[in-house]
């Protein structure tokens, strides 16, 4: 990369893909805690009569919001990728 100054879109572009990875951070622990909740805790709180049955009902929107979660952070990571194209004008080699 040439040791020129960064103009207005270089500096635009490193900002979006930064946000993009920040919410993708907060994003993550959302989607981790609702599928580890629909997916272990409530069965084996269920079959282990902690709780009642009917906590079993909750499990498909937890299912739906993780997934729904990660499958717009995933989404979200391609388009912060797409956004950091300034990394192969600072390393033009794979291996440098």
């Amino acid at each position: 990369m040439d040791p020129n100054t960064l103009n207005i879109a270089d500096w635009l572009m490193r900002l979006t893909a930064l946000r993009i990875l920040w919410i993708c951070l907060l994003l993550a622990p959302a989607a981790a805690g609702s599928l580890l909740i629909a997916h272990a805790i409530i069965p084996s709180a269920v079959d282990s009569h902690h709780i009642s049955r009917k906590w079993v009902i909750i499990r498909a929107p937890l299912y739906l919001f993780g997934f729904g979660t990660l499958f717009i952070e995933i989404i979200l990571f391609i388009y912060a990728f797409y956004n950091m194209t300034f990394l192969s004008d600072l390393y033009p080699r794979f291996w440098q």
